[in-house]
C-alpha cells in the first residue's frame, strides 16, 4: 500500500500537480472515449491515490485543469501566429484557417478532451470550480483576441468575438465526425450524409465561410495545412 506523499514547497507542489497531469494526459491519450479513475491515475504517477486528492477533488477537476492547460496551449499558438504573421490581412487569415484546420486534425485529444469537458466535465464540477475554469480559458482567449484586433486592425473586442465563434463551429464539426469504428464502418452509416464529410477539409471550408461574411473577402487556402500554426 503507497503512503500518501506530501510535498512541502511551492515548486514541489506544482511539480506534483503536473506529474498527476501528466499521467492522466498519458492515459486519456490510450483511450480518448472515456476519462480514467483517480486511481489509475495515480498508479500512473506512481502517488497513493490519497495523494491526487491533496491537489484536485476528482478526476473531474483533474481533467478539466488538463483542458485548460492544453487549451491555453493551442491559443497561445493562435496568439503567437498573429504576433509575427506577415503580408496582406487577407493572407494571414488564409494561412491561420490552414494552419488552425491542420493543427485540430493532427491533435485529436484536444477536441476529445474539449468534448468530454461539455458533456462530462462541466456538469460535475462544483459551481466555484466551474467559474474557475471559465475564467481561466475566458483570459486567453481575450489577450488572443486583442492580439488578431491588432495584426488586422480590427476595433477592439472583434477577434475575441471571431475567435470564439470559430472554436465553436470547429467545435460542432468536430462532434459530428468523431464517431466509434463500429458506427463508422457499419454499412448504414454509409448511407447516411454524414459519412461523406471530412473532417479537416470541411473545416477549412466551414471557417473560410463564415470569416468571410463576417470579417471580409480573402483567397481560400487550398486546405489544412499539416504543419499547423508553426
Amino acid at each position: 500500500m503507497r503512503m500518501v506523499q506530501y510535498a512541502t514547497g511551492a515548486k514541489e507542489k506544482k511539480a506534483r500537480q503536473e506529474d498527476i497531469l501528466a499521467a492522466a494526459l498519458s492515459l486519456f491519450l490510450e483511450d480518448t472515449r472515456r476519462a480514467p479513475s483517480v486511481a489509475a491515475i495515480a498508479a500512473k504517477a506512481g502517488l497513493a491515490k490519497g495523494t491526487v486528492y491533496l491537489y484536485f477533488d476528482g478526476k473531474e477537476q483533474v481533467f478539466a485543469s488538463l483542458l485548460v492547460r492544453e487549451w491555453r496551449g493551442f491559443i497561445e499558438l493562435v496568439k503567437r501566429y498573429f504576433e509575427t504573421a506577415s503580408g496582406t490581412p487577407e493572407q494571414i487569415v488564409a494561412d491561420f484557417i490552414a494552419g488552425y484546420a491542420g493543427y485540430i486534425a493532427s491533435h485529436p485529444a484536444l477536441m476529445r478532451l474539449d468534448s468530454m469537458g461539455y458533456a462530462v466535465l462541466e456538469p460535475n464540477l462544483p459551481e466555484d470550480k466551474l467559474l474557475t475554469f471559465k475564467m481561466e480559458l475566458a483570459a486567453v482567449l481575450d489577450e488572443a483576441g486583442t492580439v488578431v484586433d491588432r495584426a488586422l486592425s480590427l476595433e477592439p473586442g472583434r477577434g475575441v468575438k471571431l475567435l470564439v465563434a470559430g472554436f465553436a463551429m470547429t467545435r460542432g464539426l468536430w462532434q459530428i465526425n468523431d464517431l466509434p469504428d463500429a458506427v463508422l464502418l457499419s454499412p448504414e452509416y454509409a448511407l447516411h450524409p454524414f459519412s461523406r464529410l471530412d473532417f479537416a477539409p470541411d473545416l477549412v471550408c466551414a471557417l473560410v465561410d463564415y470569416w468571410r461574411g463576417a470579417w471580409g473577402d480573402f483567397p481560400a487556402p487550398e486546405g489544412p495545412d499539416p504543419q499547423g500554426l508553426l
